[in-house]
This record gives structure tokens, C-alpha cells and sequence, in this order.
């Protein structure tokens, strides 16, 4: 479909437009998402360090009543009522500590008592004594007591179901106590500080993250603590269910959140299947981590509404830009429209349509100026094209009635003398142009005697033509007169030899130079190969003006070019003699007559044919009849110029001897 200059416009217009809208766009949603999610992730950390400030607020105190207590216990030996007094007044001020105990080492309260761990725990009738030791809870092998004995220091305990003590989740905080014995100092036992993890639970649930984030809380050891999913807190590690689903990165995450690391990182939660970013922290009383899970798609949700209202915004302001643009491009290409129009009347031929006025004088007016400016001129360019026209005309008309005339003087009925079997003769000539130069003539000349001749004038196009027709026809006068009026005695010849042998070559071409030559202000010459031929014995008399050598070939195979005195061209001055020189021809001799057309052939590569090309193709042409022989001439030739312009004529004769008992044949 063709496109007008306005849609063009409009389309280039509104397409810059649109990237350099789109990029804006993009660039405002980038930058926005990007300062988003750096405020969130400021943001995240906030939320999970406030969280973690509120479980520590809680948990942090714990050691340090454990620790009161243990450094009574140290100080001296206390009454069991006064550790009950103790353990009830922490119980009064703290409502995160579940239970206390103070678990000793085997025999060391009363000699008679392997298990004796008074604990102290809430229930909802009120606090409640609980001896903890006996065969059914031996609890110097638990974790609570074993791990911090041996470690020697305050230890958090996994979380655990307290069976038997205080039957709930609970994680336990230890530490022991020391008395001296035989001046050393030896655990006594262990004072522990239970706390329901159930507020926890609560706290870290409770947490508010978006619409569909979540908290969870992980131990030193990776167990979850609490989790969002079913089933997994306190069965699970986040170690077990990377392994489970395969995630590497939340394997890598676990490690640092166990060696107490705090990052922000974009992962993929296991429990919703989003995309999002993880913010974890430690808590620094217990060893646990905290994490908290933001989506991304919740995180960015401002960004893209933000980004839908611009893009909808640019596309509405876009549309009123192409209507806007549209109208304008219309309005500026109208009178290119209208230009248009008169132009195509124009080309149509009306050369008198009219342009139309525009006042204005910008590019578009200059152009209608132009326009008009060109009407004139092309009527006029017409008016002299057509006169132009027809003179060419006439001339082409007249060089082909020139053409004409050339090749009809020239011979074309071959064979020429059907009555005269002795020879076999083929001629041709392809002009450069319409006319030219090269010309060549065969006739009878006395008795049993046959002239033949090529010859080449300087120059081309018509003035050639006529120097041709001049030369061919004078030449032929010549040769006539000589024939019928018969020789003198020469060189101690009687006449009835003298005319038994014809006339002269040498002495035909020196009276038509010297005739030629009378009045030559215009300096032509021509080149003129001449032979007589003895039809009777095969005896060839030949002069050469300036020509080319021609080629012999014996019925033998063996090939030669006619040697020549070099002797000067014809018509360029008078009173120029020129040698006859004699051969005799064997029956199926040829004798190859040519013009500088041939050997000075182009190739595409400015290379000639020259005469060794032509000497090369002697064994093709031996034993040919005469119009294959100059057929095969001119296909080397062609072929050689492989189409580039033909410079020259290509004239070609071919005489073939055939002997005077041919008749027979």
C-alpha cells in the first residue's frame, strides 16, 4: 500500500514520540522500584529488629534471675523455704517465666537423696510445687541439666514438651551453681528458667507483613521455632526442607541465620511459592533468628499501580499527540498534495495544467516556483527534442539507405561464376556502424582470369563509405581497362603472353593511388590487398598497398602468411609503384583475404586477436569450403570479444582453388 508523505511524517513523528515516552516510563519505573525496594528493605529491617527488641525485652532478663538465684545458692546453704520464697517471687514479677527450678547433683542436698529438684510452675489454680526427681524422671540426663553442667556456662535449651514438669512447649534457660569442695570448686546443680513458647508463637504469627508475607523463628540448631505452615514448627529445620525441595540458596541462608548473621536477600518462599526478599536477624540472648518474608509483588504493588496510572496517562497525552500531528502533517503537505496532482496532469502530457498559487514563501512555494520553471522549460526541451527528433531521423533513415547502398555494391551471389568449378569463393563484411570502410570485389579479367581484392580506408562513418565506394569502383575501371585493352610487351614478353597473363596487380593499384590521390584534400588512404588469378594453371599474381598479409593454407595442412614489401597505402600521394609478386596454388590450396578487423579484435581486457590467434586457427579451417572457412573466422573473433563492442569492420574473403580438371566432379 502506498504511503503518503503525511502518514510518513505522522509515523516518524509519533514514533520518536512513543520511545522516547516508553523510555521515560521504564526510566520512572526503575528508579521508582528501585527506591522502593531500598525503603523496604530499610523498612524489613526496621520490623524484624523491632521484633526481635520485643523478644528480647522478654527473654534477656531471664538469665539473670537464674543467675540470682544460683549466687544465693552459692553464698550459703538456703533453707528449702527460703529457694521456694525465691522462686515464687520471680514467678510474682515475671509472667514470661513459666516455672523455676533448682535441680541438685545426686547426694548433694541430703546425703539419702539421689533426686532433688524442687520446681516451681504456674497453673491455673495458682503456682504449684513439683519435686521433678525420681525413677520416672531422671533428670541428670537431660539437655536442660547435662548440657550447661558440662559447658559450665548459661544455656537456652531447644524447644521441648516439658512431660512431666510443666506439660507445655517450652525452652528452658540453665545455668549451675557451685559449691566448694575439699577446697574445690564443684557444680552443685542447676537452676533453670522455663518459658512458654506460646507468646511466642503468638508474637511472631501476629506479625503483620503485607497481605500474604510472614515471620518465622528459627533455634541455633535451624529448628523452626514457629512457621506459617502446618506441622512444620518444632518438626521441621529450614535445613530439612531445603534438602526436601532442593533449594540451595535457602540451605545457604539457614547456615548464616545460625551463626547469627542479618542480611536482606530475594529468594523464593517455599510455603506461598512467590518470588520476594527475605530480612532475617538474630536474637542475642538465646542464639534463635529471626526471619521475615516480604513479596515482591505486594512490595512493588505501588510501583506498578504508579507505572499503569503514567503509561495510561502517556497513552491518553500519546493519542491526543497523534490526532495533534496528524492534523498539522495534513496541513503542511496539502499543498505538496496539490503539487502532486499538477504534476501527474504533467506527466501525463498536459504540459499546459495548471500549478497551484501559494503564498507562501517557504520551502513548499519554492518548490511550486520550480515546479512552474520546469513546465517552461519542458515545453521547450519537448519542442527542441522534437525537432531533434526527426533530424535524427532523417539521418538514421539516410545512413540505412546508405547502409543499402554500401552492401549493394558490394557482391553477395555466391557462388559467383557457377559456370567456373576451378574455384570455391566466399566473402563477408560486418560493419562497426551503420556505414563504413571496408569493402571487397571479385570479377572476370581476360581470359581465364579472375580478380579479387579487399581493401580498408582510413576513418569511418560516411565519408569512409564514400571513399570506399570511390576506391572499389575505381580500382575495378582500372583493372577492366587494363584486361580489354591488353599489355604491352613487357620484360621481353610478346603480347599474346602479356595477355594471356591479365593485367598487372601492382600496376592496377599504383594508377588507381595515383587517381586517387588527385584533389585528396581531406588526406583519406586506403589499404588494398589485389590478386589475378590463372583459373587454367593457379598462378596468383599479388600487390599489396599497406594491407594485411593474407593466410595460406596448402590442402597440405601447412600454413602460412604471404610475405609483403611494406609497401605505402594507397591515395595518400602520387607516383607510388608497388611490386606484383607470384605464387602458384595446388588444388584445395585457400587463400584467406582479411582486414585489421580481425586481428585487432578487443577482448573485455583490451587484448587483441592478432595474427598468431588467426595462425593458431589455420588447422580448422584446411580442406573447408570457403564459407565455412570465414563462418569459423568470425565465431573465433566473436568469441574472443566475448560482447564487447566491435570496433572495427570484419571483412573476410576466402578463395579456394579447386584446379581446372574440377569439372569432372
Amino acid at each position: 500500500m502506498k504511503r503518503g508523505l503525511s502518514f510518513r511524517l505522522s509515523a516518524l513523528v509519533l514514533t520518536a514520540t512513543g520511545l522516547v515516552l516508553a523510555a521515560v516510563v521504564a526510566t520512572s519505573y526503575v528508579i521508582a522500584r528501585e527506591a522502593l525496594l531500598h525503603n523496604a528493605e530499610a523498612n524489613a529491617k526496621t520490623l524484624a529488629q523491632a521484633l526481635v527488641s520485643r523478644i528480647e525485652a522478654v527473654l534477656a532478663p531471664i538469665p539473670g534471675l537464674a543467675q540470682g538465684v544460683a549466687y544465693d545458692l552459692e553464698d550459703g546453704d538456703l533453707p528449702d523455704a527460703a529457694v521456694e520464697r525465691q522462686q515464687r517471687r520471680i514467678l510474682a514479677d515475671n509472667n514470661a517465666v513459666y516455672g523455676m527450678a533448682v535441680a541438685y547433683e545426686p547426694f548433694a542436698h541430703r546425703p539419702d537423696q539421689r533426686y532433688y529438684a524442687p520446681y516451681l510452675c504456674r497453673t491455673p489454680l495458682g503456682p504449684k510445687m513439683i519435686n521433678l526427681g525420681g525413677d520416672s524422671y531422671r533428670y541428670h540426663g537431660m539437655d536442660w541439666y547435662q548440657v550447661p553442667r558440662e559447658l559450665d556456662r548459661t544455656v537456652w535449651s531447644e524447644p521441648y514438651f516439658d512431660q512431666g514438669g510443666g506439660n507445655i512447649l517450652m525452652s528452658t534457660c540453665s545455668l549451675p551453681f557451685h559449691r566448694m569442695e575439699n577446697g574445690k570448686r564443684e557444680v552443685a546443680g542447676v537452676v533453670t528458667a522455663d518459658v512458654s513458647l506460646e507468646w511466642l508463637k503468638r508474637l511472631v504469627a501476629g506479625t503483620s507483613v503485607l497481605d500474604t508475607g510472614y515471620a518465622y523463628l528459627i533455634t541455633k540448631t535451624g529448628t523452626y521455632v514457629t512457621h506459617p505452615a502446618p506441622g512444620v514448627a518444632f518438626n521441621e529445620t529450614i535445613f530439612s526442607r531445603a534438602e526436601e525441595y532442593g533449594d540451595r540458596e535457602l540451605r545457604r541462608i539457614g547456615q548464616d541465620m545460625i551463626h547469627g548473621g542479618s542480611r536482606f536477600v530475594a529468594m523464593k518462599s517455599l510455603h506461598t511459592g512467590k518470588d520476594g526478599f527475605l530480612v532475617y536477624a538474630p536474637l542475642p540472648s538465646t542464639g534463635w533468628s529471626l526471619g521475615v518474608f516480604y513479596p515482591r509483588d505486594e512490595l512493588l504493588a505501588d510501583v506498578h499501580s504508579q507505572a499503569m496510572v503514567s503509561a495510561a496517562l502517556g497513552g491518553g497525552g500519546f493519542l491526543a499527540l497523534a490526532v495533534l500531528v496528524a492534523f498539522i502533517a495534513r496541513s503542511i503537505t496539502l499543498p505538496l498534495r496539490r503539487l502532486t496532482a499538477a504534476a501527474r496532469e504533467v506527466a501525463g502530457g498536459n504540459l499546459e495544467a495548471p500549478l497551484p498559487v501559494l503564498a507562501a514563501r517557504d520551502e513548499v512555494g519554492e518548490l511550486a516556483e520550480s515546479f512552474a520553471n520546469m513546465q517552461t522549460s519542458l515545453r521547450q526541451h519537448i519542442r527542441d527534442l522534437t525537432q531533434a527528433t526527426a533530424s535524427r531521423e532523417r539521418m538514421e533513415s539516410e545512413l540505412r539507405i546508405a547502409h543499402d547502398i554500401q552492401m549493394g555494391i558490394l557482391p553477395k551471389l555466391f557462388p559467383p561464376f557457377p559456370d567456373r568449378p576451378e574455384i570455391d569463393l566466399f566473402a563477408s563484411l560486418t560493419p562497426a556502424r551503420e556505414v563504413g570502410g571496408d569493402f571487397y570485389d571479385f570479377f572476370p579479367c581476360g581470359e581465364d582470369q579472375f580478380c579479387f581484392l579487399v581493401g580498408d580506408v582510413s576513418g569511418k562513418g560516411v565519408p569512409a563509405a564514400f571513399y570506399m565506394a570511390v576506391a572499389k569502383t575505381l580500382i575495378k575501371a582500372v583493372a577492366e581497362s587494363a584486361a580489354g585493352a591488353g599489355q604491352r610487351r613487357q620484360d621481353g614478353e610478346d603480347a599474346a603472353r602479356a595477355q594471356r597473363r591479365g593485367p598487372d596487380p601492382g600496376r592496377i593499384l599504383a594508377r588507381a593511388g595515383d587517381d586517387l590521390a588527385q584533389d585528396n584534400e581531406s588526406c583519406m588512404f586506403v589499404t588494398i590487398f589485389c590478386g589475378l588469378l590463372n583459373m587454367r594453371t593457379g598462378e596468383v599474381r599479388v600487390a599489396s598497398a599497406g594491407h594485411n598479409p593474407p593466410l595460406l593454407l596448402r590442402a597440405g595442412g601447412d600454413a602460412q602468411y604471404l610475405p609483403t614489401h611494406g609497401e605505402p597505402v594507397a591515395g595518400a600521394m602520387e607516383g607510388v609503384t608497388y611490386t606484383t609478386d607470384t605464387l602458384t596454388l595446388a588444388p584445395g590450396d585457400t587463400l584467406l583475404l582479411y582486414t585489421d578487423g580481425v586481428t585487432e579484435a578487443m577482448s573485455p581486457d583490451n587484448e587483441l586477436y592478432g595474427e598468431p590467434r588467426l595462425m593458431a586457427l589455420a588447422p580448422e579451417l584446411t580442406g573447408r569450403d570457403t564459407r565455412e572457412v570465414c563462418a569459423r573466422v568470425e565465431r573465433g573473433v566473436r568469441a574472443f570479444a566475448a560482447g564487447a563492442e566491435q570496433s572495427d569492420d570484419i571483412t573476410l574473403l576466402a578463395l579456394r582453388f579447386l584446379g581446372a580438371g574440377a569439372n569432372a566432379g
